[in-house]
């Protein structure tokens, strides 16, 4: 007899990874610099109903060409700023991190795997992506890669039909405008309808059972790479995309663009953990891969292991590699003779439960609005909050500096519009976001600024610094606690301490040079 739920696995999972992510989400979630320049961006989208084609926020690259590539991402963004500030950001990005999650446990439950174990991967999936958990638009690249690569595979099980992979495309549209992580997405269909269609060929098991078939998918791939052309900005966007991923700089100095070995030899210890569940989570799902027969072998279960070799090239696509990797074992358990060996000699955790096919229940599908939508207008005014005094969020002043920033804004608003002020690449998004006024040395743009400038920037020379002062002539600087820089403004008898705080220390010049 079937035992009856107190509530669906996938409800349970859902309010278990939204508690968690809220709570502890409330300072880790603003963790990085990206939150606040996109709010800021979409802010200006907003405000002036024009697509940004150059920089107006640093001194060192002000005026130059420059595209807002995740505009649309931007937009949501700052309308949701507006309704319910920083707070209502942690409230959409949580519910969307938590939905996924439960799209996940519904797969992990019609598997029929033994829902303590389920629980297990989904915690390892969530920890291998917890190191890329930021509000940003990054978030929906994580929830719209899970999307495509489930409807790949209920398309090569039967599940669905060839003709379900056409909504790809109006999501890839989406997609493009809000991240260049569309990118993976589309390389991901090229993988399956490359395998399939040689599958195919070669007479092997592909869901290519006749020419139709054939031709709808690779018509799909091919509207799927044209997809990322239908944004404003035109063919600068994929080549802006093209640009980031291809720079060097990018992928040796800035942490989540880094190779798994690059983080190992810089030492940083969170990287050690995400690596650590990364391998775990690629060695259950390879040992269950090498457990089917070949003749049950599909060829979506394989494409994690592309992601998990790319995850080890470059650690932000951990999350994308572990998302997938859920999906597959979901596929896969069934089908590996030693899960079915193991159940059949009494080992619980390897007994396959009786498999749910109904449609979602109502409190699957109403639950995720209910809960945004409440805590929403619970945090209706906080728009009108600083950011560092919001009902919930709480910015970590150890990581932000929230305690100079009441004197930074009244020099700010002494000061005339784009004064230059010298800051660390940490700060650039929260200057850009808090003191408009002023013009930053550098964020995390790295399309704009250029492998020359970040490479200098990482190697704080005195000659390229004294360059900068004299090219420039900024009289303000604010550096992080640590900063390489500090030791040029340390006993600099030119500049004097504004204020310092565990987060960072603000300079003035003494003698202010005539503008």
């Amino acid at each position: 007899m079937k035992r009856k739920q107190f509530a669906p696995f996938s409800a349970l999972i859902f309010s278990a990874v939204w508690l968690l992510l809220f709570i502890a989400g409330r300072d880790r979630l603003f963790r990085d610099p990206g939150t606040f320049f996109h709010t800021a961006a979409g802010e200006r989208l907003l405000a002036t109903g024009q697509f940004i084609h150059q920089d107006h926020y640093s001194f060192t690259r002000f005026g130059e060409p420059w595209i807002a590539q995740q505009w649309l991402g931007e937009i949501i963004m700052a309308v949701i700023h507006r309704i319910a500030g920083l707070d209502g950001l942690l409230t959409v990005t949580v519910s969307l991190i938590a939905l996924l999650w439960s799209g996940l446990a519904l797969r992990i439950e019609r598997s029929g795997m033994n829902l303590a174990m389920g629980s297990l991967i989904l915690a390892l999936a969530l920890a291998a992506s917890s190191h890329h958990l930021h509000v940003r638009p990054h978030i929906l690249t994580i929830l719209f890669m899970t999307l495509v690569y489930s409807r790949l595979c209920d398309v090569e099980s039967g599940r669905k039909s060839m003709a379900a992979l056409l909504w790809l495309i109006p999501v890839f549209i989406i997609w493009a405008n809000i991240h260049g992580g569309v990118l993976g997405g589309i390389f991901t269909l090229l993988v399956a309808a490359t395998g399939w269609t040689l599958a195919r060929l070669l007479g092997l098991k592909s869901p290519l059972s006749d020419r139709r078939s054939l031709t709808v998918l690779w018509i799909v791939t091919f509207l799927g790479f044209a997809s990322p052309l239908v944004n404003p900005y035109g063919l600068k966007l994929p080549l802006t995309w093209m640009e980031i991923m291809g720079s060097d700089a990018v992928s040796e100095l800035i942490q989540e663009h880094a190779s798994v070995l690059t983080l190992l030899r810089q030492g940083d210890m969170t990287s050690y953990v995400t690596i650590f569940v990364i391998l775990s989570l690629g060695l259950f799902y390879l040992a269950l891969l090498a457990g089917t027969k070949r003749h049950d072998w599909r060829f979506t279960w394989f494409i994690p292991m592309v992601w998990f070799l790319l995850s080890l090239s470059r650690i932000r696509h951990a999350p994308l590699f572990a998302v997938m990797a859920v999906v597959a074992i979901a596929e896969i358990f069934p089908c590996c003779r030693w899960v079915q060996m193991l159940g059949e000699r009494g080992l619980v955790t390897f007994r396959l439960r009786e498999t749910v096919r109904e449609r979602l229940g109502g409190v699957v599908v109403i639950l995720p609005a209910v809960v945004m939508g409440i805590a929403l207008v619970a945090f209706h005014g906080s728009a009108q909050l600083p950011s560092s005094g919001q009902k919930w969020v709480k910015l970590d002043g150890t990581h932000w500096p929230t305690e100079i920033l009441p004197e930074l804004q009244a020099i700010e608003n002494s000061l005339p519009r784009g004064t230059p002020i010298f800051n660390d690449m940490l700060f650039g998004g929260f200057l850009i976001c808090h003191t408009p006024g002023l013009r930053v040395f550098i964020d995390d743009r790295c399309e704009l600024y250029g492998d020359e400038l970040i490479t200098k920037y990482v190697k704080a020379e005195r000659t390229d610094f004294e360059a900068w002062l004299e090219a420039y002539r900024f009289d303000l600087a604010i550096l992080t606690a640590d900063s390489n820089y500090s030791k040029y403004f340390e006993g600099n008898p030119d500049w004097r301490v504004v204020k310092s705080c565990p987060a960072a220390v603000l300079y003035r010049k003494i003698a202010v040079r005539n503008r």
